[in-house]
């Protein structure tokens, strides 16, 4: 049963409101108890919310980090591209990358690619992703990079998606998509 306070009553021909009052000792002791219970609320919430702003600005770091070591290996491989050395640019892919298709057919998908599309010019990476995660493809980082590259004849969107694992020292390519308007024609 809950009390209430609060009491309405029929008295002297009108109702009243009824407000017991506490004795003089504990309403301040309640009041007391209260206010200790907000302070300590406050400085709990304000403790959290700095250290999850610390968090975020110490792993931020490591993600841009990880953006850098990846576009290292993107230079490189288009480094390759731009002189026509498929074979160097074969050395930056993964091996899960080749479960699938052969590091042969991918050389001569490279050079089919160069036929259709003209001559390597540049690229600007467009949009990227940073994850620190375990998974299938083990513990480590995984760096999806989206680029617009520029061929001689046509322009070319390319999505790659590197992983560095924890033991490993420098990023491959797990993932590569190319999706051009030449590739249609």
């Amino acid at each position: 049963m809950v009390k209430s306070y609060y009491r309405l009553w029929y008295g002297r021909g009108h109702y009243q409101l009824h407000i017991p009052r506490f004795p003089r000792t504990k309403a301040p002791a309640v009041a007391r108890k209260v206010e200790a219970m907000n302070a300590f609320t406050r400085c709990h919430w304000s403790r959290a919310v700095w250290i999850f702003v610390g968090c975020i600005i110490l792993a931020g770091c490591g993600f841009k980090q990880s953006k850098q070591d990846a576009e290292k290996v993107l230079a490189r491989h288009f480094q390759c591209v731009a002189s026509n050395d498929y074979t160097g640019a074969m050395t930056d892919y993964g091996a899960p990358f080749f479960q699938k298709t052969t590091k042969d057919e991918w050389s001569k998908t490279l050079i089919k690619l160069h036929n259709q599309l003209g001559a390597y010019q540049g690229y600007t990476v467009t949009g990227w992703r940073v994850f620190k995660n375990a998974g299938t493809w083990g513990a480590g980082t995984t760096v999806s990079l989206q680029c617009q590259v520029d061929y001689s004849k046509y322009s070319a969107t390319e999505n790659f998606t590197l992983f560095k694992g924890t033991k490993d020292d420098d990023y491959k390519i797990r993932a590569h998509f190319i999706n051009s308007e030449g590739l249609l024609k």
